[in-house]
């Protein structure tokens, strides 16, 4: 039971992504048959897909982060060596944590302002704060995982002289 546990917090970024986005299809396609078969369109299909792709792109990122997917570039890393590959990948996982800490702090100071103002969505009416909280989600998840990714690195868990292509 605590393994499984285990084993699904370590998987939610996939998880939630993954559903996110066949909701996102789902609705989609129920969308295109009402519109064009039955003529008739329904108002809030649009919105939920573009705010179900918002979330699944943001905590998508902290999964692929954890999944070494994210594109980056590997020439310096390449063209010096061995040598010069560790410090080029510590140096660039810094640098992606200070953003993805500084999009966390200016999501939720984002977030508790459209919490103040109550601004709700224009079909869903819900509040409009739930979209904006997937920035400091995700990037607070993406920072989690470079750092952890960073940590890897710096123990010698991870070779970044091997460039993975998967």
């Amino acid at each position: 039971m605590i393994k499984s546990t285990k084993s699904i917090i370590n998987r939610c970024e996939e998880i939630f992504s993954s559903l996110a986005l066949v909701m996102m299809t789902g609705i989609t396609v129920v969308q295109v048959f009402n519109r064009y078969v039955l003529q008739s369109s329904l108002d809030w299909s649009e919105e939920i897909s573009r705010y179900l792709f918002i979330w699944a792109v943001y905590v998508g990122c902290s999964y692929a982060t954890k999944m070494n997917r994210h594109l980056e570039v590997t020439i310096a890393r390449s063209m010096f060596g061995g040598k010069f590959a560790k410090p080029v990948t510590i140096a660039s996982y810094i640098c992606t944590i200070v953003f993805c800490v500084c999009a966390t702090v200016w999501g939720i100071n984002f977030v508790l302002f459209l919490s103040s103002t109550g601004q709700k969505t224009p079909a869903l009416e819900v509040q409009m704060y739930w979209v904006f909280l997937s920035i400091p989600v995700g990037m607070g998840l993406m920072a989690l995982r470079t750092l952890e990714r960073l940590w890897g690195v710096i123990t010698g868990k991870f070779d970044p002289a091997i460039i993975e292509i998967n």
